[in-house]
């Protein structure tokens, strides 16, 4: 009997513990914390964040926090970046899709950069403050972004009927928009026009400095 009640005790919900979460109820549940984190990037750095400050924001319980990112604030950050680079991503992608003309490509590719960054507001702030600490996750995933950002520029000047161009070329145009952004993006909150303003200057230059680069070192296949 006493085994019987063991046994009993030990298959009892309360003794597994509460039912694990995943999927879209996970990520319904873990939104809140996500966009409590990314308002608080725009006014402090990510060090001085802590599990606190998001439970304090969000009304959410110590064990819950837990539950959804058991890895912490670390998670927290390395998600929420995560999920603002791959919007770029896609935001790139889908411009340049739409577009007939390497001229009409430029556009939509800038178009789409400076978009996200308006839209994703706060997060970006905070990408671009800590972006360049080495070893900070906002680095890590600057980096990856970097590296993406000159696999496409590539592709597109191989479909324009050039020549290879050096790597550090494209890195150094892709490093320049990604000034201008920096430029304008870290001081938040902006305005659309002001965005605006600054995509309009970046592609004039990025447009003259292409032409003059393809110029210079003559890729343009005869």
């Amino acid at each position: 009997m006493k085994n019987s009640e063991s046994t009993q005790a030990s298959d009892s919900p309360r003794s597994r513990g509460r039912p694990r979460i995943a999927g879209d109820d996970l990520t319904h549940r873990q939104a809140p914390i996500l966009e409590a984190a990314g308002k608080l990037l725009a006014i402090r750095p990510s060090g001085e964040i802590t599990v606190e400050h998001l439970l304090q924001e969000t009304g959410t319980s110590r064990p819950s926090f837990y539950r959804w990112f058991p890895g912490g604030m670390e998670q927290v950050f390395d998600q929420l970046i995560a999920k603002a680079n791959t919007e770029l991503m896609v935001r790139i992608v889908s411009g340049l899709a739409l577009s007939d003309s390497p001229e009409e490509r430029i556009r939509a590719g800038l178009r789409a950069y400076f978009d996200w960054g308006f839209e994703q507001g706060p997060v970006v702030a905070g990408i671009y403050r800590e972006g360049f600490n080495e070893g900070s996750i906002a680095q890590q995933y600057r980096r990856k972004t970097i590296e993406l950002a000159v696999d496409l520029i590539n592709q597109q000047a191989q479909n324009m009927g050039l020549l290879a161009l050096p790597l550090s070329m494209i890195e150094t145009l892709v490093s320049w928009i990604e000034t201008a952004g920096v430029v304008i993006f870290r001081h938040y909150p902006v305005s659309r026009a002001e965005v605006d303003q600054q995509y309009n200057l970046t592609t004039l230059m990025f447009e003259a400095t292409l032409k003059a680069v393809l110029a210079d070192y003559a890729v343009i296949k005869k």
